[in-house]
């Protein structure tokens, strides 16, 4: 696996929390289907950030990167269930 950049990870994880964000504020055109592949993607980003980034330099930014992303996949859940 090629190793990726802190940016890159920080450009994924900001861009998957965009989508999601969008989803979760009811935005048209976004399904439920969108919903539940937003949440996937942004705790997939999230276990990333995490994983490659959890020690060294950039561990504090890492950190409160993830910590801000989690309360955004409980509100997508949330939206989830008022939509079921």
């Amino acid at each position: 696996m090629a190793k990726i950049s802190f940016v890159k990870a920080q450009q994924d994880l900001e861009e998957a929390c965009t989508f999601l964000r969008a989803f979760t504020l009811g935005r048209t055109g976004f399904t439920r289907k969108d919903g539940i592949v937003g949440i996937q993607r942004v705790k997939a980003q999230c276990d990333r950030l995490e994983k490659l980034f959890g020690s060294g330099p950039n561990a504090r930014k890492s950190a409160t990167m993830v910590a801000s992303a989690r309360p955004r996949v409980l509100a997508a859940e949330a939206r989830l269930a008022l939509l079921h």
